[in-house]
């Protein structure tokens, strides 16, 4: 017997068991603000097809929230008085997306900082961000709970210092051991001056440039002015150029390193740059920009001679 066409393809279609995309947890949570300027940067989890509610307890600045390279990423994006939200058109990759907001009042903390992220087993359906102050009793628990913390690391401390001073050119800079380094080159660059947006630069100060074959790295001292808030790093940008200017390949971004991941108001740090040359392929001077994780706040030249 001859089975209709139609009843054939039912049949078909019923063998293959269809693939069922494993459900992520929603996830409503709290997140509280300390008192003070230094924040840590807080990590919202988003999904494709799910959308994310930020609400807080103090009104924002949103005309000053920079939302340009968040664009092509999100699907809905609204910074409001009150709140965000936030809906990704595909997942997104661990600590390559940042976005902070700053309070509209002034005070402290001014700003916070997020990180966007896909989580393979949750979403943040519902974040609350408070930050108004909290009971006496509570801020000195807390006090006497970071006290602790302070402490205990304060005692690695010193460890952590010979530690890095071991993982190679970054850390030997950063650390300012270089000596314990064999087989390599330092010396200081000359450039354009520095165009500043919130870093400042040590007056007399050089860039260092340590070579070591292809790697180089590139430091400098700078400093965070008081009265701003933490300047957490971002990325570099570094362009390698030939020695009549001209741009040798795209823009190659790069992580910025120093000590603890951001400068806090009124510090001075180092800062260095790790990337590696081309074999055959030498460039003569390279352009450089440092910038925090929001890209608003950083420091520019134009053209460093290698």
């Amino acid at each position: 017997m001859c089975l209709p066409i139609s009843v054939v393809l039912v049949v078909l279609m019923g063998t293959a068991a269809p693939e069922v995309e494993a459900k992520r947890v929603e996830a409503r949570r709290e997140v509280r603000l300390a008192g003070d300027a230094l924040q840590d940067i807080q990590v919202l989890r988003l999904a494709p097809g799910t959308v994310t509610l930020v609400l807080f307890d103090s009104s924002l600045a949103p005309e000053s929230t920079d939302t340009t390279a968040l664009q092509p990423l999100l699907e809905r994006m609204e910074v409001n008085e009150r709140s965000l939200v936030l809906k990704p058109r595909a997942e997104l990759k661990e600590a390559t997306v940042g976005l902070t907001v700053r309070f509209k009042d002034g005070h402290a903390p001014e700003q916070v900082a997020f990180t966007l992220v896909s989580h393979p087993d949750v979403v943040d359906t519902q974040v609350e961000v408070l930050r108004k102050p909290r009971p006496a009793e509570w801020l000195l628990a807390e006090l006497t709970s970071l006290r602790g913390r302070c402490a205990a690391a304060e005692a690695g401390l010193a460890a952590l210092r010979r530690q890095c001073a071991a993982s190679g050119l970054v850390g030997a800079y950063l650390s300012g051991e270089l000596d314990l380094l064999q087989d390599i080159t330092v010396r200081m660059l000359e450039g354009k001056r520095a165009v500043s947006d919130g870093l400042t630069s040590r007056p007399g100060m050089p860039l260092i440039l340590l070579n070591s074959g292809p790697l180089k790295v590139l430091g400098v001292e700078l400093s965070n002015p008081p009265g701003h808030g933490p300047w957490v790093a971002g990325r570099a940008r570094l362009v390698r150029l030939d020695p009549e200017g001209r741009a040798l390949g795209a823009a190659r971004e790069l992580p910025v390193h120093v000590f603890g991941g951001q400068l806090a108001p009124g510090e001075t740090a180092r800062l260095a740059v790790r990337w590696e040359e081309p074999e055959g392929e030498q460039a003569a001077a390279v352009s450089l920009e440092l910038m925090d994780v929001s890209g608003r706040r950083g420091i520019r030249w134009e053209r460093l001679e290698l």
